[in-house]
């Protein structure tokens, strides 16, 4: 299996610090599977509101877009693995935050808080590491391979989450997440990080973003906005699924099984983003969106477990024909070190913005909605439609 991976789709020596951060994420990507459709559920069934989940989450992400380039002058200074390090007790502290909530409601704010500490260290961090350490004409087979890992090491995290749900809760359920991302700090200081600090200007990134120039396009900005369609997918759609089940251990498995069928898709379409021209990458990335947004129009028709099987599984082989060549011209957009730390807060702050507008959206919908069926159709068509801002990406 690992002669076929190097003959096929590696072809070359992946560098130390890509191999940590791939082990890295594989364990924290894990141990996150187990919680992370379950999250939002917990949330509803703690407040009984789906228009006080949507303002957690409006509020988490306000905060994040007005501070993740301070994630970025925490990476030029201590470098960008110690950053994903640092993150780590942050996403410890919020998992325990929020399996507190039932008995102490306050701690709602400190979980907003650490949510967002824990975000703006690991993904300014986590994007420019690869960037940075991944190679030259493979970012997107790298890319495609620490996907596929890092799936494949979660299809039994959302049927263990399930089943530690049904016999010991959520406050066993967090506890059990915190202690796999602990570990998964370990093997960031396998190799040394080499590193060289620098200062990055908070001002700078906000005129970037607002003013963009040279290779921060402003038609790139606005097709990053189309990530906010995650957010609906993060949140509403497992919301969804349990309204209609109602079984942790069963959501779970339906989940699991979801994740192994389009698992392939990972490696598949990583391969393809190199090897493409320029005019099939484009092809591929337009005819993925399409039928991604298509399926968003589906999602309110998938009244039982096979309907919500079918239809996820289905969108979730569509989505790395997006998210891959997006991401492959993200982690060369930067062109060097300095330059790649640059790129990555222009990207995370256009993604983060078509996030809040989403999550702002859905929150006036469920104000308006909550309560009828209407609420569900209208929801996810209004994603499918966002979901097609991604093609200003290939806009001339």
């Amino acid at each position: 299996m690992s002669n076929f991976f190097i003959d096929h789709y590696l072809k070359h020596n992946l560098r130390n610090e890509i191999s940590e951060l791939y082990i890295s994420v594989a364990i924290k990507n894990f141990a996150f599977s187990m919680i992370a459709i379950f999250e939002p559920v917990y949330l509803y069934k703690l407040y009984d509101s789906l228009s006080i989940v949507f303002f957690y989450y409006l509020v988490s992400y306000i905060i994040y877009f007005f501070a993740v380039p301070f994630g970025a002058k925490a990476a030029a200074k201590y470098g960008f693995e110690h950053c994903i390090f640092y993150s780590i007790p942050f996403a410890i502290l919020y998992f325990l935050a929020l399996s507190q909530l039932p008995s102490y409601g306050f701690l709602v704010v400190f979980a907003i808080i650490f949510l967002v500490f824990y975000k703006v260290l690991f993904w300014p961090s986590y994007h420019t590491d690869f960037a940075h350490y991944s190679s030259k004409g493979y970012k997107g087979r790298e890319l495609g391979i620490l996907s596929l890992i890092s799936t494949v090491v979660t299809i039994i995290g959302p049927v263990i989450g399930g089943i530690i749900l049904s016999k010991f809760g959520f406050e066993t359920l967090f506890m059990v997440v915190s202690i796999i991302s602990l570990i998964s700090a370990i093997p960031l200081f396998i190799t040394r990080e080499k590193f060289e600090p620098h200062i990055f200007s908070y001002k700078k990134a906000f005129q970037r973003f607002l003013k963009p120039y040279n290779q921060y396009k402003r038609k790139n900005s606005i097709a990053y906005f189309g990530y906010g369609e995650e957010m609906i997918a993060a949140i509403a759609w497992p919301i969804f699924v349990f309204l209609l089940i109602e079984k942790f251990y069963l959501i779970g498995l339906l989940m699991s099984i979801v994740i192994l069928l389009a698992s392939i898709s990972c490696l598949y379409v990583g391969k393809l983003s190199d090897t493409l021209e320029k005019k099939g990458r484009r092809k591929l990335f337009f005819s993925s969106t399409i039928f991604y947004a298509l399926t968003w129009f589906l999602r309110p028709f998938a009244g039982n477990w096979l309907g919500i099987l079918l239809v996820d599984f289905v969108s979730k082989g569509l989505r790395p024909g997006i998210y891959y060549p997006l991401l492959t011209f993200v982690y060369t957009g930067g062109g060097n070190n300095r330059g790649f730390l640059k790129y990555t807060i222009f990207y995370e702050m256009s993604l983060t913005l078509g996030k809040t507008l989403v999550i702002f959206v859905a929150l006036i919908l469920a104000l308006c909605l909550d309560g009828s069926d209407f609420f569900w159709f209208v929801l996810f068509g209004f994603t499918g439609l966002w979901t097609l801002i991604f093609l200003s990406a290939y806009k001339k």
